[in-house]
């Protein structure tokens, strides 16, 4: 799940099957990076060379975790509750192992980070864990560090195609087909909000693609 150069299955089938998307909140992250000198870099998604090369070229390191596909495993779910009403949250999110999912998929081994770039992946996990993530990341990252993160605005379409963003050298990002994950949630600006509690700065951009982007400051 982590580390500098770790390959998932499957890496080689990712294809650019999409235009390229312009990124206002990538650019703000991008100027940082390259007036920066050592910083440490957690990029969540498929292991990406491409990202590994970029981000190491401008003298940082990086880190990678994918954890949309390990939500999806059954190993998560705890037993149902035989008291809960019929019916109250048959979804398998209600009974997803928040904590432990934490422990296994996100301890970096005491390591903390300037950067985060989070994606959509909050949109591929249960609901139910979405606030805990941005509360470990909170923890993670260091102070006046940066966390990146899209939210789609739709649950179905084109757009929301899981998919893996690689860096580039302006404002755009390629993205690559990264799975077959559908959108299991769905964020407002006000609960996007109450997710980043806690962080000093949130400024948010609206793309033309029905994606938000956010970028916080611890």
């Amino acid at each position: 799940m982590f580390g500098k150069s770790k390959r998932e299955a499957g890496l080689g089938a990712l294809s650019s099957a999409r235009p390229a998307r312009h990124s206002r909140g990538w650019g703000d992250v991008r100027s940082h990076l390259q007036k920066s000198e050592s910083l440490r870099v957690l990029d969540f998604g498929l292991t990406s060379p491409a990202n590994i090369n970029y981000l190491t070229s401008l003298g940082h390191s990086v880190y990678m975790a994918n954890i949309v596909q390990d939500a999806t495993r059954p190993e998560w779910q705890k037993p149902p509750d035989p008291d809960a009403p019929a019916g109250s949250e048959s979804d398998i999110a209600a009974n997803f192992d928040i904590d432990r999912f934490i422990a296994a998929n996100l301890d970096f081994s005491g390591r903390d980070f300037d950067i985060i770039l989070l994606w959509d992946t909050a949109n591929y996990l249960p609901s139910v864990m979405v606030p805990a993530l941005f509360e470990r990341l909170r923890e993670v990252l260091r102070p006046e560090g940066r966390l990146l993160a899209f939210f789609h605005s739709k649950s179905t379409g084109p757009e929301t195609a899981f998919s893996r963003y690689q860096l580039t050298d302006s404002d755009d990002l390629l993205v690559l087909d990264g799975g077959s994950f559908p959108v299991r949630g769905v964020y407002q600006t006000r609960q996007v909000e109450r997710f980043l509690e806690g962080f000093s700065n949130i400024r948010f951009f609206l793309g033309k693609d029905n994606v938000r982007e956010v970028i916080a400051v611890r």
